[in-house]
């Protein structure tokens, strides 16, 4: 008898080809559009670090499985001579990327 390998989770590695992936593809929102934007100005931060962020940054942080069963990871790259992390939520199905936060 063989042993058959099952993966447990999402890897840090697969999760980052997603945000990729989806970035990419432009298929991602803001959880509370206005909340996250006000929170982006307020820390002195445009869209276009973000964007470049997501579609280019490593994952340093997670995934793990929220409450709602999407994988949550913080995605972090320097722009522009500033360091910006980028808190996501990919969905369970792996077809659509939550802005949560940006640091």
């Amino acid at each position: 008898m063989t042993a058959q390998v099952v993966p447990f989770g999402l890897s840090r590695p697969h999760a980052e080809n997603a945000v990729h992936r989806l970035a990419k593809q432009n298929k991602f929102g803001m959880a509370e559009a206005s909340q996250f934007e006000l929170k982006m100005l307020e820390r002195g931060f445009d869209m276009r670090q973000v964007l470049e962020t997501i579609k280019e940054g490593v994952v340093n942080q997670g995934p793990s499985k929220d409450e709602y069963g999407e994988w949550r990871c913080r995605v972090k790259r320097r722009v522009a001579g500033r360091l910006v992390r980028v808190a996501v939520a990919i969905s369970s199905d792996l077809t659509f990327l939550t802005l949560l936060s940006v640091h």
